[in-house]
């Protein structure tokens, strides 16, 4: 199968969603399909990650915040009608995200005025980690600070891209039954061409350690290995509620640590580093900022905890890496479709009641099914549920 991947976000550097759809990628390839890809790239970002049977195709990344509608995807637009002269016999287009918005209105223009064209012979299948408007309702609810930019341009665009994304789609994927249920509700997405593929881990690289392995890594980091080391990776933004972190741990003792692995824009970092200072809390607090993805199982491996304390997600893959290294997590913004021995989700993300959670799991220890995890939830596991999906875009394109 000759597969079409659009997706902003490909490392490096290994943020946000990179790891996702490399990942899957990678488990795509290995099953031998032959994989194109259209990704934002800058410049200087270093040697590109080219799996066997992939071949990429880049475009210069947005060059001011907030602009990628005008800027990188009409670039993406213009590229994909060339390449699509020259690959009539592609199997499926598969789009993560904003990045596409413009293919997804010319494919709802020709729906509409030449439903016989040749273009929509091939299956687009959208892959949504997020539904906008259920972001942006939830930022107003929880009175979080909203940047004019984001409100009068951003977020409108991203609904809107939502919505041609739903109608344009022979079949959409969510990363979690929520996500499913929300684009239903808000963007009356058609209940037949929605299916849920939850995010995965890789086995190979998330996994737990020996104590002793655990101890030696805690040495070389700089922790005593008598310290209760608490773990939040990921972007550090609004909705992932670092500050509240930070304040809980003035309700845990002192031989609790918070470890933080990953960066964010400059205005929250100074709103972190400042409630550090503020708090008296230097000294028990480590940031390694950006973490290439290939290093991040380290983190998870020494820490004895990860909290993940978000307004609200889709389905974090950094849960997933935890509980695959037998790690407990206590989380919130999202639940798993099951059960699984280790995971915790937070009924409130009042500091004190997250330290208090914290110490509650930490004094009273249960093994964490990781085993499970990395069974269940292993990419090409996920690569396999999307080859169904895939086969009924291809029967059902014009549904």
């Amino acid at each position: 199968m000759k597969i079409l991947r659009i997706i902003y976000d490909w490392p490096p550097p290994w943020q946000g969603l990179a790891p996702h759809p490399y990942e899957l990628t990678v488990s795509q390839a290995k099953k031998g399909h032959t994989i194109e890809i259209f990704c934002g790239r800058w410049p200087r970002a270093g040697s590109v990650e080219t799996p066997k049977g992939v071949k990429i195709l880049p475009i210069m990344r947005e060059p001011f915040p907030g602009t990628i509608f005008f800027t990188s995807s009409v670039v993406l637009f213009f590229k994909y009608l060339c390449w699509r002269k020259k690959n009539k016999d592609v199997d499926i287009i598969h789009s993560h995200g904003h990045f596409a918005v413009w293919i997804y209105m010319y494919r709802s223009f020709l729906q509409k005025f030449f439903p016989w064209s040749k273009e929509l012979k091939t299956p687009l299948v959208v892959h949504f980690h997020n539904i906008a408007e259920d972001r942006w309702n939830s930022m107003v609810r929880q009175k979080k600070q909203i940047s004019i930019l984001s409100k009068y341009l951003v977020w409108p665009l991203s609904v809107f891209s939502d919505k041609k994304a739903v109608k344009s789609a022979a079949a959409c994927v969510f990363v979690s039954m929520e996500n499913k249920k929300k684009a239903i509700e808000l963007y009356k997405a058609n209940t037949q061409r929605c299916f849920v593929v939850e995010t995965g881990v890789n086995p190979n690289l998330f996994k737990p350690v020996t104590q002793e392995e655990k101890e030696k890594s805690r040495r070389d980091i700089g922790f005593d290995i008598y310290d209760k080391i608490v773990l939040n990776h990921g972007v550090m933004s609004e909705r992932k509620n670092i500050l509240l972190l930070i304040e809980a741990m003035k309700f845990l003792p002192r031989n609790y640590k918070l470890l933080l692995v990953g960066s964010g824009d400059l205005g929250y970092m100074g709103k972190i580093n400042e409630e550090i200072k503020v708090s008296g809390l230097s000294d028990r607090i480590m940031q390694t900022g950006y973490t290439p993805y290939p290093q991040t199982p380290v983190g998870y491996q020494i820490s004895d905890i990860f909290v993940l304390p978000s307004s609200w997600e889709g389905l974090p893959k950094v849960v997933m890496q935890g509980i695959a290294c037998g790690t407990p997590c206590l989380v919130s913004g999202f639940k798993l479709s099951q059960e699984i021995r280790g995971l915790y989700y937070l009924e409130s993300l009042k500091p004190e009641y997250i330290a208090s959670y914290i110490t509650n799991i930490l004094d009273n220890p249960i093994s964490v099914d990781s085993s499970r995890v990395s069974a269940i939830y292993s990419w090409d596991a996920r690569a396999r549920e999307l080859e169904q999906v895939y086969e009924f875009a291809k029967k059902n394109y014009l549904l």
